[in-house]
């Protein structure tokens, strides 16, 4: 029973959140992944799954910023979407150069700009409503498999 009353509330809940919230909240368990591997890396197979897959998801997400940003070319100022498809190349690229060597240190620069982009997000949301500072995916959810 307590199950079914779970699973309400989350449909509820998924519902009821604006997009920005479903954003911060996509960023945030991407920064949760990447500080714990960074936090507690251990060098061997297992140690390099859980570094690739917070990696994985980071990558994830950041591709459908991309898509969202390319789809969506009246979302924002011109200069704000070239600026975020430039910074999601950096991520990009970062990611494989990540992938490739693995190191945990190499992991702050995509914490640093998550929190970035989601301390935007908050701070966009806790000024007047008036204000029309576009979201870098204001036009699609995460999905909840991602």
């Amino acid at each position: 029973m307590q199950s079914r009353g779970y699973q309400t509330y989350a449909t509820a809940q998924h519902t009821t959140i604006s997009l920005r919230e479903l954003e911060r909240r996509a960023l945030a368990r991407a920064i949760h992944e990447l500080s714990v591997v960074r936090d507690n890396y251990t060098p061997g197979k297992e140690g390099y799954a859980l570094y690739t897959d917070a990696l994985k998801f980071n990558q994830k997400l950041w591709t459908l910023i991309q898509s969202n940003i390319v789809e969506n070319p009246t979302s924002g100022t011109a200069k704000l979407r070239a600026n975020f498809l430039e910074l999601s190349l950096f991520v990009d690229r970062h990611t494989l150069q990540a992938m490739r060597d693995p190191n945990p240190d190499s992991l702050t620069a995509l914490i640093d700009i998550n929190k970035n982009i989601s301390g935007g997000l908050f701070n966009t949301d806790t000024k007047a409503e008036s204000a029309t500072a576009p979201s870098p995916t204001s036009m699609a959810p995460v999905p909840s498999g991602f």
